[in-house]
Order: structure tokens, then sequence, then C-alpha cells
């Protein structure tokens, strides 16, 4: 299994990051999330504008594992490196001590004006570890510090093999994906990196010019690294996966309900034992217009019982033209937690009603458009 990641500073903002794109960043399959939050050097100190905003709404967005990073430079004590970054986030995630999946990410590189050696950047990750008590992990490229001392701290390497802008899975993919050249082992002591920068180039979700980032692994590995707690049922999963629909689908805007055909040719997906099925659904139509009203609903359909159960997740009116954000409008349904018998078939259903009456027009469901889908073994 592979985690994606995002770490991400104010130049995002710069480039329309927005909390809403944080959400849709969520549901395009992103498991963790870095944001810069403080550089100190002898030039003087910076401290990220978003920071808090940011990391703050991808933790409401439901991104598990997230962290702050600290660029670090010569020049200046570990000592007061880590005191400025630990006072910023008491400031602008007073949340963090509480969330016990939050981690520290050092942002370690040679500069043209400050070659900082990788003694600084292991001496301000043990200040941060020993007086906070959270892991720390070492961002430090096997270009750059291939032979350097870099501490047991669990690497992070940039290795862009590709700079295409393209969906951070498909850029994953083009780059190598769980056997790229981004995984091998480097510093002293020699280590696998943990987790692979693989561009700076990736499209998440709406977002583009990304730094992307793979892990090699679960939630609960993951977890273990940066020595969190897994996730509530974590270990109970019997069963999970995320899709995307079908290509070149079409839907009326009459609306009447039609189920999405996913990737596997099929409209549903058959619970393969009894349990609690977690649903969540990203649904990106293009061709929509200001007013139109899209609703999603999905259908159970339980063995020997003919009649489906068929709640609505969300519904969602087009409150501004689409064409002014590249014709995308993006409907994202809250996570919902169903018990379910085994043999049960799920299928989502999406409808649209034109704002203009205009039952004829047809819209289609863009590269966003994808179903995730956890099922968990109930209490006995």
């Amino acid at each position: 299994m592979t985690l994606y990641g995002w770490d991400a500073s104010d130049y995002d903002v710069g480039r329309g990051l927005t909390t809403g794109r944080i959400r849709d960043a969520r549901a395009a399959g992103i498991s963790f999330m870095t944001y810069k939050g403080t550089e100190q050097s002898a030039a003087g100190t910076f401290h990220s504008q978003y920071y808090g905003v940011m990391l703050t709404a991808a933790k409401d967005a439901g991104i598990p594992f997230l962290g702050m990073y600290v660029v670090v430079h010569s020049q200046i004590t570990a000592e007061k490196q880590a005191t400025t970054a630990i006072d910023y986030a008491d400031e602008h995630t007073p949340w963090w001590r509480d969330y016990d999946r939050f981690f520290w990410q050092i942002d370690l590189e040679r500069w043209p004006t400050d070659d900082v050696p990788s003694t600084v950047g292991v001496a301000v990750a043990r200040e941060l570890s020993a007086r906070t008590d959270r892991r720390v992990v070492m961002y430090a490229s096997r270009g750059q510090y291939g032979s350097n001392e870099l501490g047991s701290y669990p690497r992070w390497n940039a290795n862009y093999p590709y700079q295409v802008a393209e969906d951070f899975k498909a850029a994953y993919a083009r780059a190598g994906g769980d056997s790229g050249p981004g995984w091998i082992r480097y510093g002293r002591p020699e280590l696998m990196p943990r987790i692979w920068q693989f561009t700076d180039s990736a499209i998440i979700g709406r977002q583009h010019t990304c730094d992307a980032d793979a892990f090699r692994g679960t939630e609960a590995d993951f977890a273990e690294m940066i020595g969190a707690q897994a996730s509530e049922g974590e270990d109970d999963v019997i069963a999970s996966f995320l899709t995307v629909p079908y290509r070149d689908q079409t839907l009326d805007t009459d609306d009447t309900f039609h189920a999405i055909r996913w990737e596997s040719g099929t409209y549903h997906w058959t619970l393969p034992a009894d349990g609690l099925t977690a649903v969540q659904a990203t649904v990106d139509l293009r061709g929509l217009q200001l007013d139109d009203l899209v609703r999603v609903r999905a259908e159970y359909t339980e063995p020997g019982h003919p009649a489906s159960e068929t709640p609505l997740l969300t519904q969602e009116l087009v409150s501004f033209n689409p064409d002014t954000a590249g014709g995308i409008f993006v409907v994202n349904t809250p996570n919902i937690n169903v018990e379910l018998p085994s043999g049960t078939e799920i299928r989502l259903q999406v409808a649209v009603r034109a704002g203009d009456g205009d039952t004829t027009r047809r819209v289609s469901y863009g590269d966003l458009t994808r179903v995730s889908m956890v099922l968990f073994r109930l209490p006995s």
C-alpha cells in the first residue's frame, strides 16, 4: 500500500491554494500534509502567514497525519530555532499538543547563501524531539546529503525523475512508483528513505505545481513511524478500495438518479463480509451551470431484499459559474458509516437538475471524481 502526501507553503497560496482545495486534496487521496512554519537565519526570521489556517484546514478535512516544517540554517543556535518553531506552532495551531498524529519536519537544504551542514538539521531535530516529545522526520535529499551524518531520523528524500504537470498518482507511476529511483539507501547511518518527494509539478485536486510525496506502507505504519496511534478501527479493516469512474460517462440534467460506472467496469461494490462500511465520495462534474442542483445518494441492496435503501448523502446548488474555475465544480459527501451484511451491493448515484430548465444538456465526470469505501469488522 502507498500513502500520498503534500508539503506546502505560502508559495502555494500564491498559486491559488484555499481551504477548499485542501478538502479536495483529502478527497483525492492525500493522507499526510506538512506546511512551512518558520525559517530562521542570519538574515532574519520568517513566519508563514498561512500556516495556521492551512494546517487547521487539513485537520478539519480529515487528513490524518499533519506536521509543520522548519527550514534550518547555520549561524543560529539549534535551541533558538527550535524555540521559534514551537512558539509559532503554539500560537497558530494550539491543537497540535493534543493531536498525537502531529510531527515535525526538518527542511535541511544547501542554499546559495548558506551551505547548511547536516549537523545543523540533526541538532534542531534533537531539540524539537526532546522538548516536545514528538517525532521528527528529516527532509534531506540524497543529492545534497548522500554521505553525511543524518542521525536515525526517518529520511525524506527529494528526487524528481520527471517534472510533468499531471495528477500526483500518475506522476508517481511515471516516476517508477514503489520501485522508483527515490527509494535508495543513503546518509550515515545508511537508511532507506521512508518518504519520497517524487515531483514538484504535481496536480493535487484543483491545485497545480505541488510538491507530492509517497510513503510505502499503511496508516498504521505511518503512525508507528511518528510515534502516534493508528486511526481508530485501523486494525479491524476487512477490506478497502478507492476507485475512479469508467471513462467517457455522461449524465442527463433531468433530475434522474443514475449509478456511476467505476473503472472496474461495474456499477457496484459487493461487501465480502458483515461489517461497518465507511463511504466517502467526491463528484466532479464538467459542464454544469450556475443554479444547477447536484444530488448524490447511496444505494444499498442487501441479499434477499429486492427493495434498496437509497439515503441522500448530499446535495449542492452550483453557486458560481464553473467556467471561472476552469469548468470545475466539485461536490464532496461527508463520511457515512453504515452497518451492512455480507453480500450487500453498494452503488453511488448522481442526479443533476438544470437550473435553466434545459433537460437536454449533458454533463460528464471529471478527473477528480472518486469513491473511497472501507469495511470495518464489528466488535464481537
